[in-house]
């Protein structure tokens, strides 16, 4: 018997994962389209708000399995394919890798959904750099291959509603074991929805700083309006590599997403209509203590860009704290052997992490820089982000005038501080750096004891005082400040005296950072 079944964008009991779905079988079938591939027993009619289908076979079984096979495929090289996102070309070893990422990190992040062979080791180039992959575990089949007896009952037909995975709906699970009332359960239209999730939402691989493990992905999910202008928008995200779709956080790759919408916008209608209200849900995925094993949802939050107030300094931040190559040194064994070669991996930015954050939640691009700096891991990434601290320094737009003058009042204080030290270093025969490190950490250390604003004022002036008078607080200047140090503001001014401590380079610190540079290069 014949059965059509409209998939509507707006119909009742649509999430934003429901809506991703919709449009990547949307995508799926238009890619079928432009490769005039037909599937027996079943037609569709794609519009903007839905997507018909036309079963047209006495049971749907067999072009629900043609439809599931296309869509979703296993290549040579154990990659996972999805037909959605490569219409007309195919995806390069890059994206390829990607995906197979995002995916084990996501809706095939248990083991048995995806069964894989020998390990082997495999490399590929991008911008005439090596990645190489120890030991791949080539996939050779996902759970979606075997969804049929999910979807059809013995007699060929659909089930009218299903129980819902993780597979299907990462982070859904049976809740007690033994109530089966806790299983999610969905209808038959919005469950191949969820199907089709993972060619619609958006990943991004996430290298953080702060968290570690515990962010290993970000899933996006913006606010679907129209199928079309949406399918254009995921399959241009699809055509970025691992450089673009690499961040530091969550929120650093939703606000990514919507720098990457703006720069479209000035040669893309549909990424203009997109950006003027960009709404996007973000579920970050990692490893936690409690299941080392599997890759659980560790955050989820919605952002929203008509209320991201400091996006500016965001995009100075995308601009200055860019994505780079970090090189690994061939390793041999003591016979000489190649163990493993010359390689490179994708590294982000501490500093545009704290500033991603920051801005998602509406803070000063500076905010909690005490925190980051009272982690040890973080502190030491920051130390070596100082060049681009510096400059960020230099372009950020601030509240108010008083905090660039706080910041270059302290950065002045310690360029003579600084000098003092040269003239040490020089006298003693000594190590320049090591004098600076260890009266930076001196300095740090009595700034992150500061608990209320009188401590912070004495910590501060006294460390003012040392370096003598100063041009800027003449005219006017100190009585600009000053409201910086009251019982409302020091905090505020605690993470400006640290950022200034940070951010500033003295020209012998210069030069090492940019060897430094060169040497990660």
């Amino acid at each position: 018997m014949a059965l059509e079944m409209a998939l509507k964008l707006n119909a009742p009991g649509m999430t934003s994962l429901h809506k991703a779905g919709l449009a990547g079988l949307y995508m799926t079938l238009k890619a079928f389209d432009k490769n005039d591939f037909e599937i027996e027993g079943l037609q569709w009619t794609l519009g903007d708000k839905q997507v018909i289908l036309n079963w047209t076979d006495e049971t749907p079984k067999k072009a629900f399995k043609s439809l599931v096979n296309r869509s979703f495929w296993i290549d040579d090289e154990g990659f996972i394919r999805l037909s959605g996102l490569e219409p007309q070309r195919e995806m390069t070893f890059e994206k390829r890798h990607l995906l197979y990422q995002a995916l084990l990190n996501s809706f095939l992040q248990f083991g048995p959904h995806r069964p894989t062979g020998n390990k082997k080791n495999l490399s590929y180039e991008v911008d005439d750099k090596v990645v190489w992959l120890k030991e791949f575990a080539p996939i050779k089949k996902i759970r979606q291959h075997e969804t049929t007896s999910d979807f059809i009952d013995k007699n060929g037909n659909f089930y009218a509603d299903l129980d819902i995975a993780g597979w299907l709906y990462p982070g859904a699970s049976q809740r007690h074991v033994v109530h089966n009332e806790t299983t999610l359960n969905e209808s038959l239209d919005l469950a191949l929805m969820l199907l089709f999730a993972p060619v619609g939402v958006i990943y991004y691989l996430i290298r953080s700083k702060a968290k570690g493990r515990k962010s290993r992905l970000a899933m996006l999910i913006p606010e679907i309006k129209s199928l079309k202008t949406y399918a254009e928008i995921r399959r241009e995200i699809a055509s970025q590599g691992v450089i673009d779709l690499t961040a530091s956080s969550s929120t650093d790759a939703a606000l990514r997403l919507l720098v990457t919408l703006k720069t479209a916008a000035a040669i893309n209608e549909f990424a203009e209509e997109m950006g003027k209200d960009f709404l996007c849900r973000v579920i970050t995925f990692g490893i936690v203590g409690w299941n080392e094993k599997q890759k659980s949802r560790t955050a989820t939050r919605t952002v929203v860009s008509g209320k991201l107030k400091g996006f500016e300094n965001y995009s100075h931040a995308n601009k200055i704290f860019k994505n780079k190559w970090q090189q690994v040194q061939e390793k041999r064994d003591r016979k000489g052997e190649l163990k493993e070669p010359e390689h490179f991996f994708v590294t982000t930015f501490c500093g545009r992490e704290m500033i991603a954050d920051n801005i998602a939640n509406n803070k000063p691009w500076y905010h909690n820089t005490s925190e980051f700096l009272a982690n040890r891991e973080t502190r030491e990434q920051l130390y070596y982000e100082r060049k681009e601290l510096g400059q960020m320094v230099k372009e950020a737009e601030y509240e108010n005038d008083n905090e660039k003058l706080f910041i270059d009042v302290c950065h002045e204080s310690w360029r003579r501080r600084m000098g003092k030290l040269g003239q040490r270093a020089k006298t003693e025969n000594t190590s320049f750096s090591s004098l600076a490190n260890k009266e930076r950490e001196k300095l740090r250390t009595s700034l992150g004891r500061c608990k209320n604003a009188e401590s912070l004022r004495e910590t501060v002036i006294d460390f003012w005082s040392r370096a003598g008078s100063f041009g800027q607080l003449q005219g006017g200047g100190l009585l600009k400040i000053l409201p910086l140090f009251e019982e409302k503001s020091w905090r505020k001014a605690k993470d400006l005296a640290l950022l200034a401590l940070i951010s500033y380079q003295a020209p012998e610190e210069k030069e090492e950072t940019d060897s430094e540079l060169e040497g990660e290069e």
